[in-house]
């Protein structure tokens, strides 16, 4: 198994997406997961009337991954909720650029969040979510049938959403999948927000999911709150989770999304934030824990 992270780890200390791939140089990292998930926002290159902006901008950090050889395999698309923005058109073409996006790079899976509010509770609101996100997904899933690009559903929990309705379950998201009844929709699971639902041997969760299942999202945290820990640092019970992936045959990669480690503290003072030096030993101690555990079972793959 291949070992896999997001560039999103580095985004509050580089100043582009291409800074942030030259960062893993040195770390072990090999394989990456572009994070798109802030290009919802007014000033994102995704969100311009002209395409050359965010064409530009991918093309600047696949060049600075081919010069480093590093490879893209798995994607976050915009963190968008068409039930929470208003200028819904401009941020569905964010969410359909970031599919193309991974045509262009032969990025295979993208990760993407349903949308979710008050309008849709959990569980008795399941049929109106379905029905809502059909709408919302069917864009995407057009233009990821031109690009061959899967689209991943993604887990979440209680802690999270609340009374929002959202797949929380394996059951759950097997359901959407079977309501949509389309070839490239897929799942992702993310062991973290599993953890938060008390879920710290994801053994079954995994059997359940079973060739559905395209990509992980893999972290830690206390159980209380989504802290993107890395693991051994909270209650996710790390054997249970690579006996699983093995059980089940996973093909995808061993993919982290440990974006809240060593971070910022709630402070203004100059040691708010660890030197740039300090967080790419962060990623390299990251990266030599997944090979250790991966190694224990005879899966890891350079």
């Amino acid at each position: 198994m291949k070992i896999a992270t997001t560039i999103g780890e580095m985004y509050p200390f580089t100043a582009s997406p291409a800074e942030a791939v030259r960062s893993y140089q040195g770390t072990g990292f090999r394989y990456l997961d572009y994070s798109f998930y802030n290009d919802y926002m007014e000033k994102s290159p995704f969100m311009q009337d002209d395409e050359s902006c965010w064409i530009k901008e991918v093309e600047e950090t696949a060049a600075a991954a081919s010069e480093c050889g590093f490879r893209f395999v798995q994607a976050h698309a915009p963190g968008y909720n068409p039930l929470r923005k208003s200028d819904y058109e401009r941020s569905l073409r964010a969410m359909c650029r970031s599919v193309e996006a991974c045509g262009r790079l032969h990025i295979p899976n993208i990760v993407v969040h349903t949308s979710f509010g008050q309008q849709h509770l959990y569980p008795m609101d399941k049929e109106p979510y379905f029905e809502y996100n059909r709408k919302f997904l069917l864009p995407m899933l057009q233009c990821a049938e031109k690009y061959g690009v899967n689209i991943c559903i993604e887990n979440t929990s209680s802690k999270n959403m609340g009374s929002c309705y959202f797949p929380r379950t394996p059951e759950d998201m097997l359901d959407f999948l079977d309501f949509m009844k389309h070839p490239l929709l897929k799942c992702c699971w993310d062991t973290g927000h599993a953890v938060m639902e008390g879920r710290y041997d994801q053994t079954e969760e995994f059997r359940t999911l079973g060739p559905n299942l395209a990509a992980v999202h893999i972290h830690d945290n206390n159980a209380l709150s989504d802290q993107h820990l890395p693991l051994y640092c909270g209650k996710l019970n790390p054997e249970a989770l690579v006996k699983a992936l093995v059980e089940i045959d996973f093909k995808g990669f061993f993919t982290y999304e440990v974006d809240g480690f060593m971070n910022r503290v709630n402070s203004s003072g100059p040691a708010r934030q660890v030197p740039f030096e300090i967080r790419r030993e962060c990623l390299s101690l990251l990266y030599k824990t997944a090979k250790f555990l991966l190694d224990s079972y005879g899966v890891f793959e350079e």
